[in-house]
């Protein structure tokens, strides 16, 4: 490190810290938050971040998910709520992005240095040391991965116990930052924001829904238990009649068509959203969110892989197939999904096993986080009353179950005889529920058998499963069916 950090930032030409910060925090100058474009409506994460960063916990606040989803939203909304609510005075309040080209033209041994530089500016807007402030004080920070050894300065700064509040962002899955993250054990707390689910879907486009739709997102269901995703099934049959169910249903399809990312909704041509789903979900995932952490030697065969698993979404994969294809080797492709998965882009669901620790599988599908991505590579309209409707019906119900909470796996089930499928298995704990998904009017009873087979063999006492379909809605022991509209509201 420079022994006169001042000296050397004016050599690069930065003389003025400060006026680069006030671009970033223009409520120093305002007295108020006047940051252009920040939308009013607020996600269900929204009330998690706020408690969090109320909280007297001590703890930093991560809020990680993939590209486009909303993250530096979020932080701009609670800033606001920090400033027009809580009436924070504006001094008390910093934000920051790592990847502006102010720090990003240093080398990255110096980044560092223009970091507590900026800091140290903040102390002077807010007229006190800020060690010894004897009010909490607010940092955010954006893009926080593209800051080297971040871990390192929140980690300092948390354990002498220093007023400040860190509320800091970050791309993609937190899990690709495992080892940066292990500094920080039990200093942080993550919210991961994935797109937007179907139910923000329904309540940014539809608002007449919001009221049942915010008290709904207050609820905990309790996948593992029966007599929790019954209760949850009858508050939800108090708002949303039977007769309406095919007005959501027609919700449904328009949620699969427009996919969760707020700024395609805004694009005109099929041919716009495809060119920017390319460059921001494929080619600038490898080119720049992987290369933080992995050097990467041909990132085309990371393109074909990642634009292969879309298009693909919710088959098995075939892993000689994509080797054939992109003129690469099966190993190659192996050591590249791990990285992958942890775009959060893609998700992978391995062949249930029965056991609670899952071992080295040959059999998988992938799933793509956001039907949009299927759709951008495929050119293929995902509607639910198209022919690829099956998938897009099992992609839609993929991610709704991810988002349960205390699921710790999810697999499919294929008896080895292949007369019996079922498309998830959730575990909670011991506790496994079947899912399957049939997107049809009718519904067979051998969807109904293969459940019943399910549980009679790996099911324990008061075991259950679900039966997504189209319309029927019948909750009885033990399989409780539900039409996927209301299975989506779940989440």
């Amino acid at each position: 490190m420079h022994k006169n950090p001042q000296k050397y930032l004016e050599a690069l030409g930065i003389h003025n810290l400060r006026q680069a910060l006030v671009a970033y925090n223009p409520w120093w100058k305002t007295k108020s938050f006047s940051v252009p474009g920040v939308p009013n409506f607020k996600r269900d994460a929204f009330v998690q971040a706020m408690r969090h960063t109320e909280a007297n916990h001590g703890l930093a606040l991560l809020i990680n998910g993939p590209r486009r989803v909303g993250k530096t939203t979020i932080i701009n909304q609670v800033i606001r709520c920090l400033i027009e609510e809580k009436n924070v005075p504006v001094n008390r309040i910093i934000f920051f992005s790592l990847d502006d080209p102010l720090i990003q033209q240093l080398p990255q041994k110096d980044q560092g240095i223009l970091f507590e530089a900026l800091l140290a500016q903040w102390a002077q807007v807010a007229g006190t040391a800020l060690r010894t402030s004897p009010n909490t004080l607010y940092c955010f920070l954006d893009e926080i991965q593209r800051l080297p050894r971040w871990e390192l300065y929140i980690k300092r700064y948390i354990d002498l116990r220093y007023p400040i509040r860190f509320i800091i962002s970050c791309l993609a899955s937190h899990t690709i930052f495992r080892k940066s993250l292990e500094s920080l054990l039990g200093r942080l707390v993550d919210i991961s924001l994935p797109p937007f689910t179907f139910r923000e879907f329904v309540r940014y486009h539809y608002p007449e829904h919001g009221v049942f739709l915010n008290k709904l997102a207050g609820d905990v269901l309790d996948i593992s238990e029966a007599s929790s995703v019954i209760q949850f099934n009858r508050c939800l049959n108090e708002e949303i009649k039977p007769s309406a169910v095919q007005q959501w249903n027609r919700y449904a399809d328009e949620y699969a068509q427009k996919g969760g990312f707020p700024q395609l909704w805004m694009m005109g041509t099929a041919a716009e959203r495809s060119a920017f789903i390319d460059q921001q979900f494929v080619e600038r995932v490898t080119l720049e969110d992987l290369r933080l952490v992995k050097e990467i030697r041909r990132p085309e065969i990371f393109h074909q892989f990642l634009r292969y698993a879309f298009a693909r979404t919710g088959q098995e994969y075939n892993l000689e197939e994509l080797a054939s294809l992109i003129h690469t080797t099966r190993v190659t492709l192996t050591e590249a999904l791990p990285l992958l998965l942890q775009t959060e882009l893609i998700r992978k669901v391995e062949r249930f096993t029965g056991k609670p620790v899952r071992l080295r599988s040959t059999h998988a599908k992938l799933y793509a986080a956001d039907l949009v991505l299927m759709q951008g590579i495929t050119k293929i309209i995902t509607s639910l009353e198209g022919e690829e409707r099956g998938r897009i019906a099992e992609t839609l119900a993929h991610n709704v179950i991810r988002l349960f909470s205390g699921v710790s796996d999810i697999s499919y089930y294929r008896e080895p005889s292949g007369q019996q499928e079922i498309d998830f298995v959730a575990r909670v704990g011991s506790r496994v529920v079947p899912i399957e998904v049939v997107y049809k009017s009718q519904t067979d009873s051998h969807h109904r058998d293969s459940i019943r087979a399910f549980l009679e063999t790996h099911g324990k006492q008061n075991s259950f499963g679900i039966l997504v379909t189209k319309e029927d809605w019948k909750i009885e022991r033990p399989i409780l069916e539900m039409p996927l509209s209301i299975f989506l509201l779940t989440a």
